[in-house]
């Protein structure tokens, strides 16, 4: 009797809602697994334009009849039909300021006026006298030789048959007169003559800044025979 009390049990309802257990599994986690899902799109659109709401207009305020200031004519919004220069509007001048000279205050006032002082006299520096000599190369003008001695040739160099050429150095005082000399250049037959022609050379005085100054100069003197 147990036997067939077991085998009534299996072959009843149960094995029937052990069946409709499993396809409602199947159903619920099986299927939706293996179906393509499609998700809605989402979009989202601009207008083109966003109407703006106008500016509310600005509030009246009452002006008293003594207060009110003239108001100016708005400008066109259509263009006239021809141009008409506008009139050059008055210029309109404000009360004299008086200047105050004295640099004191006025009686019962404050301190509003302008004082001015003595008039302040800018006086430039004096151009310092230069303690050297100016070499001939830093001049704007140079200084023009104004008398002239040619050198005489020397007896003993000429029977020598000895020529070249003799370089010195010369400083000019203010006013022209050469009054050193060094030869740096030297031919011992021929550095006599040279010194004894070029001491009597004269220049032109010359300045520098207004002021006179003396001037280092090289001179040179080529003995050539004929």
């Amino acid at each position: 009797m147990a036997r067939e009390g077991v085998r009534r049990y299996l072959t009843g309802s149960v094995p029937i809602s052990v069946g409709l257990h499993l396809l409602a599994l199947f159903l619920v986690f099986v299927i939706p697994l293996t179906a393509n899902l499609v998700l809605p799109m989402v979009t989202v659109e601009l207008p083109e334009y966003v109407r703006l709401a106008p500016l509310p207009p600005p509030p009246v305020v009452a002006v008293a009849s003594s207060d009110r200031a003239p108001r100016r004519p708005q400008a066109p919004t259509q263009a006239p039909p021809t141009l008409v220069d506008e009139p050059a509007e008055p210029v309109r001048y404000g009360p004299p300021v008086s200047v105050d000279t004295t640099g004191g205050l006025p009686p019962g006032g404050t301190d509003l006026g302008i004082s001015v002082g003595p008039p302040v006299v800018v006086v430039p520096p004096p151009v310092q006298k230069p303690a050297a000599p100016v070499r001939l190369a830093d001049l704007p003008v140079p200084p023009r030789k104004i008398v002239d001695a040619r050198p005489i040739y020397p007896d003993i160099a000429r029977q020598a048959r000895k020529e070249g050429t003799v370089v010195m150095e010369a400083m000019l005082d203010t006013t022209g007169r050469v009054t050193q000399l060094r030869v740096i250049q030297s031919v011992p037959l021929l550095d006599q003559a040279a010194l004894d022609a070029v001491r009597q050379w004269r220049y032109t005085p010359t300045t520098l800044g207004g002021h006179p100054v003396s001037v280092l100069m090289t001179i040179t003197i080529r003995f050539q025979l004929q």
